[in-house]
């Protein structure tokens, strides 16, 4: 059996054609009545199934077509569309000549089923149209045919209008939950930046502690000393054996420790001013001088401190925040080791390079971080200290500021004895590509 579809629907096409093939029949396919009627002429089907409502030439003219044409008039025509005036929708079908009116949906095998019977009925007519067709110029048919369009195309433009409104719902839903969602984000930016100012303040007073600590310990043993030649002085004045030249000797030791401890006050206050501007720096000995300020506290505590050059880099970057940092993650290791006691502690810092990018590694035999605390470890607030202790803003300053400001990476992992943590940022050559 061959079957000409007239559907402008391509899915309900597909549709209609994969049922009908299953039963074993030929499938032409057209999308409206024009292109129909020509595939009716062209294949003469033994059977058309269309739709009504149809761009340029809907399935009533399709139909008035077909039977105006002594070829094609004894083809059996069924309408398979959805119904919008009930009864006179499908009695103008019937009218114009054609078998049945179905409405959709219907599944596929009662369709095929409805079809097959139709088409035995008309073999057992043996080809003569079940009704006669109205005359095309008789005015019921044209009061019937407006009617019907006319009602559909009212149900579309209400379907229209009903879809109109949602969409203009919809839009200010849309409108007021953007307006919402704008305010929110703004009070959500504006609590961030309150967090970030208390975070920074908390880092400034937290590096001025280690500040004023580092300089207590490096001023203890010059005041020690400005103490014993001040007793001298006065032990030997007051035995009567104070000479002029021991007396110049004694002020010159004083001048000499006290103008010691004014260059600590300096190089601490020069260290811990902020970076107005990237520079280009010498990357090991950027860690040295970092190293400097704090070796003496470090052995003191009997630490041992290791700086290992493996590869001389020169970066871009803010040299004081990175010597900041570097001097945090060892008061970090210092930290561990004090809390651990291991028998010979050490902290190693060795600068390297791998590929495009420079390496400092800061090892300690601290014994490391438990597993559960090692995706925290960078977290803002977190903390493994009493309140007393700190402040919790250490390691996530210290990764904003190489992240952040100096384009690198930071990570921590755990070694056979400890920490080790290691700051990867871009050489001098790689920095000035990626800023062009």
């Amino acid at each position: 059996m061959k079957v000409l579809i007239v559907e402008d629907s391509s899915s309900a096409r597909k549709l209609l054609s994969i049922t009908f093939e299953h039963y074993g029949c030929t499938v032409i396919e057209a999308k409206d009545g024009v292109e129909g009627l020509d595939l009716a002429f062209r294949h003469k089907p033994d059977v058309i199934i269309s739709d009504a409502l149809m761009p340029r030439m809907d399935g009533f003219q399709l139909l008035r077509g077909l039977k105006s044409n002594p070829v094609l008039k004894s083809i059996p025509f069924i309408f398979y569309s959805s119904t919008y005036t009930g009864e006179k929708e499908a009695e103008l079908a019937i009218s114009l000549g054609a078998e049945a009116f179905v409405a959709k949906p219907v599944e596929p095998a009662k369709l095929w089923e409805i079809t097959r019977t139709i088409m035995n009925e008309w073999e057992a007519r043996k080809r003569i149209p079940a009704h006669a067709p109205i005359d095309e110029s008789d005015e019921q048919y044209l009061r019937e045919y407006s009617h019907v369009v006319a009602a559909k195309l009212e149900e579309k433009v209400a379907e229209l209008e009903d879809a109109l409104t949602l969409r203009k719902q919809a839009e200010e839903q849309l409108r007021t939950l953007n307006a919402d969602l704008e305010q929110r984000i703004a009070i959500e930016v504006e609590k961030n930046r309150e967090k970030d100012h208390v975070m920074a303040h908390q880092a400034r007073m937290a590096a001025m502690g280690e500040m004023l600590g580092n300089i207590a310990h490096q001023w203890r043993q010059p005041l020690n000393n400005t103490a014993l030649i001040v007793q001298n002085l006065q032990l030997e004045f007051e035995d009567g054996v104070l000479t002029p030249h021991s007396c110049n000797e004694y002020v010159q030791e004083c001048l000499k420790s006290l103008t010691y401890m004014s260059r600590t006050i300096d190089n601490f206050s020069a260290f811990y001013q902020p970076d107005c501007s990237r520079q280009l720096f010498d990357l090991y000995h950027t860690v040295t001088e970092a190293i400097s300020l704090v070796r003496e506290e470090l052995e003191s505590h009997a630490i041992t401190v290791k700086l290992v050059k493996e590869y001389d880099s020169s970066v871009n970057g803010y040299k004081k925040e990175f010597s900041q940092t570097l001097l945090n993650i060892i008061q970090n290791a210092k930290e561990a080791i004090l809390s651990r006691q291991p028998p010979t502690p050490f902290v190693e810092i060795v600068c390297s390079q791998k590929g495009t990018s420079a390496l400092v590694t800061v090892s300690d035999n601290g014994g490391g971080i438990s597993s559960e605390l090692m995706d925290k470890i960078f977290d803002p607030y977190f903390t493994t200290k009493f309140m007393s202790q700190g402040t919790g803003v250490g390691l996530y300053m210290s990764k904003m500021i190489i992240e952040r400001h100096m384009g690198g990476t930071i990570s921590i992992t755990n070694n056979a004895a400890g920490a080790e943590v290691t700051i990867e940022l871009p050489l001098e050559q790689q920095a000035a590509t990626d800023n062009q």
